[in-house]
């Protein structure tokens, strides 16, 4: 399983603890503070207004929710791995460096496209177009829309897509991909070979696999 960071001049590895950082979760949390029979009641004074039975309630919760989390804990995990390549879609519609805007937006009218990866002449991911990036393009809101105004059609894809891009290896567990698209607000996931473009995973690819693989235990 590799993650890479992909561009014109740029072929870089990013490894998976970079992606993801450990978020500390504690593996059981008290549900309810109970207090000590032989030390809390030395050290404090009773408060006569306690109610016994809220106490035992306490602790009965607090069982209760370790065997619970016991019970989930020692369920049967299943060994099935889904991969990227097994999700991918392989014939992937991309773009050249040579085309223009135009060529871009016609492409995004034609068909029911959201990103569209741009190649150079040996197949090599260069970028990636979104639909978000031609609004951006044509909405005046890129930093530069004053000075690319006229002719803004003309101009080279080159001039709108997003580079370098973020890639995955064709045996990439799914659950990582599908963990960046809701972290990390992707849309869709290049999968490279040695930086060729060999396919691309997007949302919709995996919502498919989860209505196909519905398995709990897969997806946690």
């Amino acid at each position: 399983m590799t993650f890479m960071v992909q561009g014109l001049n740029i072929h870089e590895m990013i490894t998976v603890e970079q992606l993801f950082r450990e978020s500390g979760v504690k593996k059981i949390q008290s549900i309810a503070p109970t207090r000590s029979t032989d030390d809390s009641e030395k050290s404090q004074p009773v408060n006569r207004n306690d109610n016994p039975d809220k106490g035992r309630q306490s602790a009965m919760q607090g069982r209760a929710g370790a065997a619970a989390y016991n019970a989930i804990d020692e369920l049967p995990r299943t060994t099935t791995i889904l991969h990227a390549d097994q999700i991918m879609t392989s014939s992937v519609v991309t773009l050249s460096l040579r085309q223009t805007v135009s060529d871009t937006l016609a492409i995004f009218q034609e068909n029911a496209f959201h990103h569209l990866p741009v190649v150079g002449d040996d197949n090599r991911l260069a970028g990636i177009v979104s639909d978000r990036d031609i609004l951006r393009y044509f909405g005046g809101i890129s930093a530069d829309y004053h000075l690319q105004a006229p002719n803004r059609s003309d101009r080279p894809v080159e001039k709108m897509m997003q580079s370098p891009v973020l890639t995955a290896s064709r045996v990439t567990d799914v659950r990582y991909i599908a963990r960046l698209f809701v972290d990390q607000r992707i849309g869709s996931m290049p999968i490279v070979t040695e930086g060729t473009l060999v396919g691309i995973v997007t949302r919709s690819d995996v919502l498919s696999a989860v209505m196909r693989n519905f398995v709990l235990e897969l997806w946690a």
